[in-house]
């Protein structure tokens, strides 16, 4: 019993210190930071059991690093897809599935961290059909989920999706390749 209160207090403390940074971004006017200090933290489900047919095989040679991608569901956020580190990726508005590129390079790409990979992505939860690579004009393969290039947030730890809605660009992906339009901190159209 003492145990389960002082861990409500502690999530209470949490939501007081989150709200006042949320307020205090809010009061400066700044949609970025208004959603980068959001209270945006939860705990890491286990994978999805994947339907019959939807998952590649998982040998070492066919699991090079940076391209296992895992569909969850999150109590808050619903359905998203992680990493192999547990980070929540996201695809960007300004991207387009229909062209093999990505519109996030320079800056852009050091805050939102393109997900690449060596190899054949390897999925579960996920059909198959709709992971594939394109080429970074740096030369790196970069994963896409439904055509839309995979990202994730240079300063979430797993289960955070930190940038959620941000600039009504960046949103965290759906197993499908869907945004995904919950927890953002204003409406998005």
């Amino acid at each position: 019993m003492h145990r389960s209160r002082l861990t409500m207090l502690v999530v209470i403390a949490a939501l007081v210190v989150g709200a006042a940074m949320w307020w205090q971004a809010a009061d400066s006017g700044d949609q970025v930071a208004l959603t980068a200090r959001a209270p945006v933290t939860e705990a890491l489900p286990s994978p999805r059991v994947p339907p019959s047919g939807t998952s590649r095989p998982r040998t070492p040679e066919d699991t090079p690093p940076g391209t296992q991608l895992t569909a969850v569901y999150m109590a808050k956020m619903g359905q998203a897809v992680l990493d192999e580190t547990g980070a929540v990726l996201f695809r960007y508005q300004r991207d387009d599935p229909h062209k093999a590129r990505s519109t996030c390079l320079g800056d852009c790409a050091e805050v939102w961290i393109p997900i690449t990979t060596t190899g054949t992505p390897v999925v579960t939860g996920i059909d198959p059909a709709i992971v594939d690579t394109i080429k970074r004009p740096e030369g790196a393969k970069q994963v896409t989920l439904a055509g839309w290039p995979l990202y994730k947030f240079a300063n979430a730890r797993p289960g955070e999706w930190t940038g959620q809605g941000a600039d009504h660009l960046w949103f965290v992906v759906k197993p499908d390749g869907q945004r995904n339009l919950n927890c953002l901190p204003v409406p998005v159209q």
